[in-house]
């Protein structure tokens, strides 16, 4: 059986918060989704150090903004629901970037044929792989752990995988674009426009822009505890997206509409947004 190591602090670490806060919505008797591989990730690593840090930043997020981790639920929720849309109607290509812990690729009700793509860092792909392995739990669909930084040249090696970029795909960029520079953003959002073939979805999350002032500075702080920081904001999605050929809707993270009857935090303030392909390629 593989050994399932904890990734180092820093982004490892921030993926092992989500994974906890997603396997703590799991436990409710009126969950939004159930997640079997962030339990089994939290089981895995039970004796591992670096979980008491993780438990430990989850303490004061629950002291210092109630209805924050409730965010977490309703984003996982959103997604899930925005990309079996997307593979319903027909796209059997997925793409996430910076997958992290995420178990879609484990729990999602997905029709035959779906091959998933799953971006990410060398350590955390490795990481990913293992605790597949050794949580012996059923793949949904055909994965493949893609190991590139998204600030180089990852579509060549998400090319190498098997990914044809003639074919429709479905695209999750999710907790990943705040802890990116305006300038490698805009490189990321360009590249995945250029690899969509008409037909394609693409849904994304980013901060609102005050979360890079004053407002935000307590929850930045949060972040910043984990080893993470954020390095941008927009809230101009709309147009941003269409610029590079997408037409969005984008919702608040605290929107009701999207909410199942949840109360979320007001902060930190974050857009989500789902688009489609609206022409050629730019």
């Amino acid at each position: 059986m593989m050994e399932v190591k904890a990734p180092s602090v820093g982004v490892g670490q921030t993926a092992l918060f989500i994974a906890w806060m997603r396997q703590m919505e799991s436990e409710r008797p009126d969950a939004l989704f159930r997640d079997p591989l962030a339990v089994a990730l939290l089981s895995a690593l039970s004796e591992d150090p670096v979980l008491a840090d993780v438990a430990e930043v989850i303490r004061q997020t629950h002291h210092s903004a109630r209805g924050f981790p409730t965010y977490f639920a309703v984003r996982t929720r959103f997604f899930d629901e925005e990309i079996l849309t997307g593979v319903r109607g027909g796209v059997r290509q997925v793409v996430t970037l910076a997958a992290g812990a995420d178990g879609r690729t484990v729990r999602l009700d997905l029709p035959a044929g779906v091959h998933w793509f799953e971006v990410e860092l060398p350590e955390m792909t490795e990481f990913k792989d293992a605790l597949i392995a050794h949580s012996g739990l059923p793949l949904a669909c055909e994965r493949h752990g893609v190991a590139a930084d998204l600030r180089e040249d990852w579509q060549s090696a998400l090319r190498a995988a098997g990914f044809d970029p003639g074919q429709p795909t479905v695209w999750l960029v999710e907790g990943l674009l705040m802890y990116l520079t305006d300038g490698d953003g805009e490189a990321l959002l360009a590249g995945l426009s250029a690899l969509s073939a008409p037909g394609s979805t693409l849904m994304l999350e980013h901060l609102k822009a005050a979360m890079l002032q004053e407002e935000g500075r307590p929850v930045r702080e949060r972040v910043e505890e984990q080893g993470a920081r954020w390095l941008s904001a927009r809230d101009d999605l709309e147009e941003w997206l269409d610029g590079h050929g997408w037409s969005a809707r984008v919702y608040a993270g605290d929107d009701p509409r999207i909410g199942h009857g949840r109360t979320v935090a007001p902060l930190p303030a974050c857009w989500l947004a789902t688009a489609t392909r609206s022409g050629a390629r730019h």
